[in-house]
């Protein structure tokens, strides 16, 4: 049986019979990737007292699908509404400790005007990006975030040509 060391709306941790330590999201999470006119969204964002380069991501609530929650946490980032959006797969966070259930999604964009960052959470910027300038900043150790690194790959892999 599980310990539960604590718990709230979005997830609780526990320990199992042998110790070791679990985490469990509730409702899932998505990792957005906004794309306007071929290139994509990545904002600046101030975690752990660390600026990362990353793409927008959230939890999704009770009841919501990742659909909807990407399309919420894109309104409430950066004030942008997808005009067409869809799954582009499931990322595990790591799968020894964490039960969790994320999907990357790609949301089109066609009007980035009503962009506005969402500072009190510490978005502090936001860039469209080319996929080779993507490229080149991961290179340069620039993009270190671990689920915008694994979305980056499926867009990759599912958009080779």
């Amino acid at each position: 049986m599980n310990k539960v060391i604590f718990e709230n709306s979005m997830l609780s941790v526990s320990t199992d019979k042998t110790g070791y330590l679990k985490l469990c999201q509730k409702n899932g999470g998505v990792v957005i990737i906004p794309v306007y006119k071929d290139r994509h969204a990545i904002i600046q964002h101030i975690r752990n007292g660390e600026i990362l380069y990353e793409f927008p991501r959230g939890f999704i609530e009770a009841g919501e699908s990742h659909l909807t929650g990407g399309e919420r946490e894109l309104k409430e980032e950066l004030n942008l509404v997808s005009s067409s959006s869809y799954l582009l797969g499931q990322l595990l966070t790591d799968s020894g400790i964490i039960s969790d259930n994320i999907q990357a999604i790609i949301c089109e964009i066609d009007d980035i005007a009503p962009l506005s960052l969402q500072t009190n959470e510490g978005v502090v910027s936001c860039d469209f990006y080319s996929r080779e300038q993507i490229f080149d900043m991961i290179k340069q150790g620039l993009i270190k975030d671990n689920f915008t690194l694994a979305a980056f790959m499926l867009l990759v892999a599912k958009h080779f040509t």
